[in-house]
């Protein structure tokens, strides 16, 4: 605002003070109607629900109008959907030819004055409405003598400009969207019971070693654990599989019917039976929530399973209770509803770029990166996360045995973030018989992600498997 309405007044080019106004009227639209229609995915604003919710904070709440909210929560929703109309359809200003200029602008003045006072957000009463007079200026009609002469032109190159990034934008999410369809070079696609296909990829070769068979998390890749199986391979020589869920990459689901995780188990099972020779072991390793899929399969898996690692991985019990609690795994469930909706309407080209993709190998960056900017991986993510969290609210049944050794391999973090990390992994040992000699490890340093895409931390997670792979060998004789 300083800037722009600064450079107009020391201009004396009336065309170059219009474009500087044009420019500020053009951030009024764009910051109430994005803030609106990014308010409208979110389910607290759209079930009237979300005013009470920012009163009862002590940042930026007022017990008043709190208790008032809550006594009255027909007005409360009412005041909230206002706003939303307020802020989607700001843009009316200028699409109605200045007749509705002054209701916005006053009813917007209002909202910021109260938001001000009740919040402690000052700015907001003098920052917003600094822009009502350029949004006055360029809304009113060219006819009016008050702004003959006026030049559009910025409105027009700036329309011009936005359709030009739109399609550009278009162009090259249908382009990533090829790229993710197409999978890596080297994949195989397999089809299962379902009639889903799995892409699935297969490197090293060593006869009479068990294949290892990677199970990647939700809303991950399996480009995840390249540096993993790179370093595996490299230590034992092992026969590596890793391979995309339904939904996920260049793996299509073709299943009927609404989703249940039974069926990733099933794909799971049909993979590694079609995949591995049957004179071949298994040893499967899941991270996350991949490792709950592959638990469920080690026990179809009984005659030729030689082992479990478990990498940072999901707990039942820890699950089952921030479920039934409303903890922070329903508000992940959001954000993958909301960021699935938002990329399925083309934003992808607008997503952040990942900090830690810049340390996958830069084969995997390319393919990981169009994964994260399709909607495809965060709706498939959003259904295995449905599907989940309507298993464990309705079902309560304890961790089936697993006659198979075991491994898990969590994080420092993890450890000093909840100290129930600890018991949730023994609980999990538990499941597997003593006398198979179960591993507990604690990683120093890394997150769960990183303990995967960092070179240095996967190749301790890859050393400690390969550390596994030698004791099941030798216990199998």
């Amino acid at each position: 605002m300083q800037v722009s309405t600064g450079l107009a007044r020391l201009s004396r080019n009336e065309r170059t003070q219009d474009a500087l106004l044009w420019f500020v009227a053009l951030h009024a639209h764009l910051a109430y109607s994005a803030s609106g229609w990014v308010k409208l995915t979110g389910r607290q604003w759209r079930s009237g629900h979300a005013l009470s919710g920012i009163m009862r904070t002590q940042t930026f709440g007022a017990e008043r109008i709190y208790r008032l909210a809550v006594r009255h929560p027909q007005l409360s929703r009412c005041t909230q959907y206002a706003v939303l109309g307020l802020e989607c359809l700001f843009p009316l200003v200028s699409c109605t030819g200045g007749r509705l200029t002054r209701v916005f602008l006053g009813a917007t003045t209002g909202f910021h004055l109260v938001t001000g006072f009740v919040m402690g957000l000052g700015r907001f009463a003098t920052a917003f409405p600094a822009m009502h007079p350029a949004v006055a200026y360029t809304s009113t009609p060219r006819s009016h003598r008050a702004v003959a002469g006026r030049d559009d032109s910025t409105a027009g190159a700036t329309a011009l400009l936005v359709t030009a990034a739109a399609v550009g934008g278009a162009a090259l999410m249908a382009y990533r969207r090829l790229v993710v369809l197409r999978g890596r070079p080297t994949s195989q696609p397999v089809v299962t019971r379902h009639g889903n296909t799995l892409a699935y990829d297969v490197v090293g070769k060593e006869p009479g070693a068990p294949v290892v068979v990677f199970c990647h998390n939700v809303a991950s890749t399996s480009e995840d654990f390249a540096w993993v199986t790179e370093w595996l391979t490299s230590l034992t020589g092992a026969e590596v599989v890793t391979y995309s869920r339904a939904g996920y990459s260049a793996s299509i689901r073709r299943a009927r019917g609404p989703y249940r995780s039974p069926e990733s188990v099933d794909d799971l099972e049909d993979l590694v039976r079609a995949v591995v020779p049957a004179d071949r072991g298994v040893l499967l390793v899941g991270h996350a929530l991949g490792s709950e899929l592959a638990r469920r399969a080690a026990s179809r898996l009984s005659g030729r399973l030689r082992g479990l690692v478990y990498i940072t991985p999901a707990h039942l019990t820890e699950l089952r209770s921030s479920i039934h609690t409303s903890a922070g795994n329903s508000r992940f469930g959001r954000t993958l509803s909301s960021t699935a909706a938002w990329l399925r309407l083309g934003s992808g080209v607008l997503l952040s770029r990942p900090d830690w993709l810049g340390s996958l190998p830069k084969a995997s960056q390319r393919s990981a990166l169009a994964q994260y900017t399709d909607a495809r991986l965060w709706q498939a993510a959003q259904r295995e996360w449905s599907s989940i969290e309507r298993e464990l609210t309705h079902h309560s049944e304890p961790v089936e045995p697993v006659a198979a050794p075991a491994l898990v391999i969590t994080t420092r973090q993890a450890v000093d973030r909840d100290p129930r990390e600890i018991p949730y992994c023994e609980e999990l040992l538990r499941g597997h018989e003593a006398e198979h000699g179960n591993n507990l490890r604690v990683v120093e340093g890394p997150d769960h992600q990183t303990l995967l895409v960092d070179r240095c931390h996967a190749y301790e997670a890859a050393k400690l498997i390969a550390q596994f792979i030698e004791e099941t060998g030798r216990r199998g004789g």
